[in-house]
C-alpha cells in the first residue's frame, strides 16, 4: 500500500502567539490507500479574501476537481484563524472538513454571551450564531455539500455551559488526557478528537475543557465531571452509537497523529503535517 510520508499544506504565517491563538493551518487529507488526496489553498487576496479552495485528485487516474470550501475562516488575526482537518473516505467519493477549535466566519463576537460568564440558558440567537456553525462539513468529490453540522446540531441544552473562548480559540470540547501532558500536540485541534484509520468515523467528547473547568467548579460535580462521547460518520454526517465492541480496527477512532508532543510556539508553526497521520509512515 502506498503511503505519502509527508505533504505540506498552507500554513497561515504571521499569527501572534499572544493569548491562546496558535499558528493557523488547514491540513490536507488522503484516503486510507493513499490514492485520493484533498488539499486546500488559502485566498490569494488578503485584503478582499474569498473562500478557501480545495483540490481533489485521484493520483492513479489523474482525475481532478476543484471548488470552494464553506465555513473556513481566512485571516491573520486572533478572530479569523483556521484550525481545520481534512479526511478522505475510502473510494474518494466524499471528504470531510473538521474544525474543532476555531470560529466559523462571523462577526467579532456572539450577539449574546461572554467568554467570562457561563452561558447557562443560551438564547436561540446565541445558539444559532454563525461563528458556532460548520464544525463538520462533508462534501462530494466534486464540491457539492452533503452535510453541514454546527454546534447547535451537536450540543444538547445542558452542554452550552461549556462553551467559552479566548481570542481566536473557541472551546466547546473536552481534551483527551493523553495529549495534555509533557507538551502539546503538533496541531492544536488534535487534542479534541479521535479519527478511525479509514477516515470514516470521527469521535470527540463534549464537556468542559481545561479553561472551562474552573468556571463550572461551583456548579456541582455532575456539571464539572460531565463527559459525552460523540461519534459521527464522515461519509454522510449521521451520528453513530458507539459500539461496545468493534471487530474492524479501521473503524475504531485512535489518536490523530503519530510522533511526540511538541513545545509551544514555533515548534507547532514548523510542524510538517502528514497526509496519513494515524498510520506509521512507510508501513
Amino acid at each position: 500500500m502506498r503511503i505519502f510520508n509527508v505533504v505540506v499544506l498552507v500554513l497561515l504565517s504571521g499569527l501572534a502567539y499572544a493569548g491562546h491563538t496558535r499558528p493557523g493551518y488547514v491540513d490536507a487529507g488522503q484516503s486510507l490507500d493513499g490514492r485520493y488526496v484533498v488539499t486546500a489553498q488559502a485566498p490569494k487576496d488578503a485584503k478582499n479574501p474569498g473562500p478557501w479552495k480545495f483540490t481533489w485528485k485521484d493520483t492513479r487516474s489523474g482525475e481532478q476537481h476543484t471548488g470552494s470550501l464553506v465555513g473556513v475562516p481566512y485571516g491573520l488575526d486572533h478572530f479569523r484563524v483556521a484550525y481545520a482537518h481534512i479526511f478522505v473516505a475510502p473510494g474518494g467519493q466524499t471528504f470531510a472538513v473538521w474544525q474543532p477549535a476555531n470560529w466559523a466566519p462571523c462577526d467579532r463576537k456572539p450577539p449574546v454571551g461572554s467568554e467570562n460568564k457561563l452561558n447557562k440558558k443560551p438564547t436561540p440567537e446565541f445558539k444559532q450564531y454563525a461563528g458556532f456553525g460548520d464544525r463538520l462539513v462533508i462534501y462530494k468529490k466534486t464540491g457539492e455539500v452533503v452535510k453541514r453540522l454546527g454546534m447547535n446540531d451537536i450540543l444538547k441544552e445542558n452542554e452550552w455551559i461549556y462553551v467559552n473562548w479566548v481570542h481566536g480559540n473557541l472551546y466547546w470540547l473536552c481534551e483527551y488526557p493523553d495529549v495534555m501532558k509533557g507538551g502539546e500536540p503538533p496541531r492544536c485541534g488534535y487534542r479534541y478528537y479521535r479519527i478511525s484509520p479509514d477516515y470514516t468515523v470521527l469521535e470527540f467528547t463534549v464537556g468542559p475543557n481545561s479553561d472551562a473547568r474552573h468556571k463550572v467548579k461551583d456548579e456541582g460535580q455532575a456539571v464539572a465531571n460531565y463527559r459525552r462521547v460523540v461519534r459521527v460518520s464522515l461519509t454522510d454526517g449521521t451520528f453513530i452509537d458507539a459500539p461496545t465492541t468493534e471487530t474492524d480496527k479501521n473503524k475504531v477512532p485512535v489518536r490523530p497523529f503519530v510522533g511526540e508532543l511538541v513545545k509551544r510556539g514555533d515548534a507547532q508553526k514548523n510542524y510538517i503535517p502528514s497526509l496519513d497521520p494515524v498510520r506509521t509512515p512507510g508501513k
